[in-house]
């Protein structure tokens, strides 16, 4: 039975373990891919891969690609804590900043020396705690086609089984340049009989951090939850209170002796008010890991 897990850089006791007394071997996972496919007509269409690289357990290499790009991060480390997440040309950086308990409290995003994107992070209380409640974003630059200057993050967290907790909902309300806000609700089914791909990460709010960087998601809790989701429903809600958009994900995962997962398949059923019939959407993900004891 592991009973200890890093995150965000700080080691914290676990509270309990998940029902079937996951990795009885006490190895280390540690995701080092993840491929994600969409069906199409003509088969499966890889859409996103993410790769990690890490030495003596710590991260030090993230690469995020898509079929029009492709952004690689390397880790500078400073007093075993992330000092800065930066691009092999140093255009692009990650800047990290930790409070008294050393957790990152506020991280600057930069391209070519000018501040893109600054994040606030807020916890569930004044002490050593690294349970992220929420984080602010403030965008100094909005981004190429976006009107959105502000997003926060909110993350609720339950028993998902005796003694277990995990992120269960998370809400995220977008500023607009004209003042005008939009909210997005996340519920999520969490499974405690099993693992998420990060729960052996010790870098999970960096990783939330970098993926926020891209404007166009926002689903950051995915990075922070420690254990399955076997389901998650996303509801846009537009500024006169009325859901314009409602998205029901159901998944279907296997699983390896450690309880992690290695392949999942996933159906996304979008419902629009007004549209006669619902539209069906189907992906596949694989993922890959490093198992150490």
């Amino acid at each position: 039975m592991k009973k200890w897990f890093s995150f965000g850089g700080l080691a914290v006791l676990l509270v309990a373990c998940t029902l079937n007394d996951p990795t009885p071997s006490d190895q280390v996972c540690l995701v080092t891919e993840m491929t994600r496919f969409q069906q199409k007509s003509t088969g499966l269409q890889e859409i996103s891969r993410q790769s990690f690289a890490y030495e003596r357990g710590q991260l030090t290499y993230y690469q995020d690609q898509t079929p029009d790009q492709s952004t690689a991060f390397y880790f500078r480390y400073i007093g075993g804590k992330v000092a800065t997440a930066y691009t092999a040309d140093n255009s692009t950086v990650l800047s990290l900043e930790y409070d008294k308990y050393e957790r990152i409290e506020k991280a600057s995003f930069l391209i070519n020396d000018k501040e893109q994107t600054v994040f606030s992070l807020f916890y569930a209380s004044e002490n050593r705690s690294v349970r992220l409640i929420r984080v602010v974003e403030t965008r100094v630059m909005l981004p190429t086609n976006s009107f959105i200057a502000s997003r926060t993050f909110q993350f609720s967290y339950q028993e998902i089984a005796g003694n277990t907790q995990d992120i269960v909902s998370q809400t995220v309300q977008n500023g607009y340049k004209d003042g005008s806000r939009t909210e997005e609700e996340f519920t999520f089914e969490q499974d405690a009989q099993n693992h998420s791909p990060y729960y052996d990460t010790n870098q999970a709010i960096v990783l939330t951090l970098l993926a926020l960087t891209n404007h166009s998601e926002s689903n950051a809790a995915q990075y922070l939850q420690r254990y399955d989701s076997k389901s998650v429903t996303h509801e846009i809600v537009s500024t006169n209170g009325t859901t314009s958009r409602r998205e029901l994900t159901q998944f279907t995962t296997d699983f390896d002796s450690n309880f992690n997962p290695v392949r999942s398949t996933q159906h996304t059923r979008i419902t629009i008010p007004g549209d006669s019939f619902p539209k069906d959407e189907y992906y596949q993900q694989t993922l890959k890991y490093n198992c150490i004891e």
